[in-house]
């Protein structure tokens, strides 16, 4: 997959960037113990936007199949 310009380190980002993804982090780990796949549906001024975690160093990994 290309990465464009949005793919950078947290460290150069806002401290409200960084907040959020902590949140999100914190959520897919409760997904994760709930054997739930770690996806999160974001509702914002009427589009839908969907994250989903597809690896997390040696912790999770998605299948090939879900990919």
């Amino acid at each position: 997959m290309k990465q464009d310009k949005s793919s950078h380190s947290l460290l150069d980002a806002d401290q409200p960037v960084r907040e959020f993804i902590a949140s999100l982090y914190e959520t897919f780990s409760a997904q994760l113990k709930q054997q739930d796949d770690p996806r999160v549906k974001i509702e914002y001024f009427g589009g839908v936007i969907e994250v989903q975690l597809v690896s997390f160093d040696g912790i999770y990994e998605r299948s090939k199949a879900e990919k």
